[in-house]
């Protein structure tokens, strides 16, 4: 059956429109500007002038509203996907360092991609660690990392049906270009992060194939006027793209102006490194497997000792930012959502944007920023009126002090 949906701002590949988006099954068939009538039996959407723009594309999960993206049991990965449909995450990677469980939790993935989908798509994983340096850890464990080797990284693709696409590592570490250069002919992207490499180091990962830098300017070398480091190979290299975290806490607003300016709108990537708690209500948590652990009092996730641990907001909560502080055009910003991580995942051709053949990845949002409604591959997920709950009620039970 088809549907049309109408809308007086259709955030549209060609540009924003007033006008109809006609789906049939899972694709866009047409765009019309104007409201055309719609054919007998098809489903109609009017939207009037709520904003319809393409389908948001995570890149760095953790988890989200109490589900973990590191977990061994695919139920728990299909609901975490399915809670995604509420902020107007329609693909995703789900995001995993080393743990005990890791390659179960790499099956229980694989499990879930060859089901039948429930929420958002899943395009495959994101591996953080375990190829990393001591020397930015962030929230990761030291016992955690080791230096880079390709017999480990294929017991990691064998337990993930080679599902793996993205690896973030450090370029300087032990047998790094090595790694680098095998996972380049595996079409694997390599992302620079958690990395003290200096400038010299960066260009070379670069040169092998790197693609991407991890929550750039966060756990990497910093510049320096007489030593630029991977940030400053980040900002200047117009071959990577830069994975941003935008919830103006894990970067200044400053700083995204200053890489804005520098690499422009087709280079950036908006993430929300979101964690298992994100999306929880603020409060501070003894999580059976963490320990003391806050949402909040401020933007961010923190484990016992205060170390930021990822942002309590989504994705939307960036696009946010840069429209309505950073004050770019919503055009530039929905390319920075979802045209680019598509670019980066190479499935642009099919998602990341609204045009036609596309997949009818599509979120509605009204003027607050709150997601109204989200389609994908053509069929509507969600609705701001669904009294569904996404979240996982038994993290709750975990609260022991809620701040204001």
């Amino acid at each position: 059956m088809k549907k049309f949906i109408y809308s007086d701002r259709i955030y549209s590949e060609r540009g924003l429109i007033s006008g109809t988006i006609e789906l049939e099954d899972s694709k866009i068939l047409q765009i019309h500007h104007g409201r055309i009538a719609p054919e007998p039996e098809a489903e109609v959407f009017d939207y009037g002038s709520l904003r319809v723009i393409p389908g948001m594309i995570e890149m760095h999960l953790h988890g989200y509203m109490g589900w973990n993206a590191m977990s061994p049991d695919a139920n728990e990965i299909a609901a975490l996907s399915k809670s995604l449909v509420t902020c107007g995450v329609t693909g995703y990677l789900p995001t995993n360092h080393y743990s005990e469980t890791v390659f179960e939790n790499n099956k229980a993935i694989v499990k879930v991609m060859s089901s039948p989908r429930q929420g958002a798509r899943i395009f495959g994983i994101h591996m953080e660690g375990r190829f990393i340096s001591l020397e930015k850890l962030g929230s990761v464990i030291p016992d955690e990392v080791q230096p880079a080797s390709i017999e480990l990284m294929q017991k990691y693709l064998d337990t993930s049906d080679n599902q793996i696409r993205t690896v973030t590592m450090a370029p300087e570490i032990p047998n790094a270009e090595e790694l680098i250069s095998f996972l380049v002919r595996k079409k694997i992207n390599v992302c620079m992060g958690h990395s003290n490499a200096t400038y010299a180091e960066a260009r070379r990962a670069i040169d092998l194939g790197a693609i991407i830098t991890q929550k750039t300017g966060n756990c990497m070398r910093g510049m320096h006027h007489r030593e630029m480091g991977l940030l400053g190979a980040a900002l200047l290299d117009m071959r990577l793209y830069n994975e941003i975290n935008s919830d103006l806490a894990h970067t200044s607003k400053e700083f995204l102006e200053m890489i804005y300016r520098l690499k422009g709108a087709l280079k950036l990537c908006i993430v929300a490194d979101s964690g298992v708690m994100s999306g929880m209500p603020k409060g501070e948590y003894e999580l059976p497997d963490r320990g003391t652990y806050r949402v909040g009092p401020d933007t961010l996730l923190h484990i016992a000792d205060w170390t930021i641990d990822g942002s309590i907001y989504s994705m939307l909560y960036g696009l946010h930012n840069w429209v309505e502080v950073i004050r770019i055009p919503m055009e530039e910003a929905v390319v920075m959502a979802s045209l680019n991580p598509a670019k980066v995942l190479r499935i642009d051709h099919q998602k990341g944007s609204i045009h036609e053949g596309k997949d009818a990845d599509l979120v509605v949002l009204a003027d607050d920023y709150k997601v109204e409604a989200t389609f994908i591959e053509g069929e509507l997920e969600y609705t701001r009126q669904d009294q569904h709950i996404y979240y996982n009620t038994k993290v709750l039970n975990y609260m022991t002090k809620a701040f204001d």
